[in-house]
């Protein structure tokens, strides 16, 4: 799949330039649109509230909601190439809505690139990596909140597990493993699996076969998968990962698998998912 149609999450917080940074060097890259999502949140006063509701106060966290976004887009607007077009658009949602809105909009485009976020547990705006998993169909860039400058795409480290999942993150992720100069498929052995069994094979070729320099690594059984991935992906050097996302959505609160949620709290290098 070629990419040219990316959607950005505005972080307005002093982490969101390192997403932001990342977003235009790959839409530079990828010679790609890049459309930047500034969220505001409506805070909707409970059933049981007695009294006057401050509506003029929350009138101006909005409207300041509103700005903090316009001067983030500016920064990055300021910055791009004449090669990028870039564009705003505003999300009004009602708090614990605002992930699902950032999902159904990414479903319109080829990518969507989100921050780490803040500790689990946090608000809309520091959960966007799960709205955009969830909600979008579509694959997600998540940037760690350590990210500095541009995008590398020189070192991909791919994760296959045969799943479902892992596969749309490789269909996703064929274009910018195009562009890579080394591509590792790695697989982590199953504890009762045969010691001749050779898993990832089939996808290595399937690369190869697109023109990817794909290489073959199988890790022995590991306890901890996430934790055996990061560390692998450290010492050898990748400068970004594909791999599956594992979860559901129960209603409005997305539940992350095991290792997907390691990866998301541990990540140092940016990963692309997709569920």
């Amino acid at each position: 799949m070629a990419i040219k149609d990316l959607l950005l999450h505005i972080d307005t917080t002093d982490r969101g330039v390192g997403v932001g940074d990342f977003a235009l060097s790959l839409a530079t890259e990828m010679g790609a649109h890049l459309t930047a999502a500034g969220v505001v949140l409506e805070i909707v006063p409970p059933a049981s509230f007695m009294g006057e509701y401050p509506y003029d106060i929350m009138a101006e966290a909005i409207e300041q909601a509103r700005q903090a976004a316009e001067q983030s887009y500016q920064r990055i607007a300021a910055a791009a190439p004449a090669t990028v077009q870039t564009e705003l658009v505003v999300i009004q949602a009602i708090a614990g809505q605002a992930r699902e809105d950032f999902g159904r909009l990414a479903r319109h485009f080829d990518l969507s690139i989100v921050g780490q976020g803040g500790e689990e547990g946090g608000g809309d705006d520091e959960l966007m990596a799960e709205g955009a998993l969830f909600a979008s169909g579509k694959p997600v860039f998540i940037v760690p909140n350590i990210h500095k400058g541009p995008a590398k795409l020189g070192k991909a480290m791919v994760c296959w597990d045969g799943g479902i999942n892992s596969a749309r993150a490789i269909a996703g992720s064929i274009d910018l493993l195009k562009r890579a100069g080394k591509v590792e498929v790695v697989t982590i052995a199953g504890r009762n699996a045969p010691h001749d069994e050779l898993p990832g094979f089939n996808i290595t070729r399937h690369l190869i076969r697109h023109g990817i320099s794909a290489t073959l690594k199988k890790l022995p059984a590991a306890q901890d998968v996430g934790e055996t991935l990061l560390s692998y992906a450290a010492d050898s050097g990748a400068d970004f990962m594909v791999m599956g996302a594992y979860g559901h959505s129960r209603l409005r609160e997305f539940v992350l698998g095991g290792t997907t949620r390691t990866i998301l709290n541990s990540m140092t290098i940016p990963v692309l998912m997709a569920h």
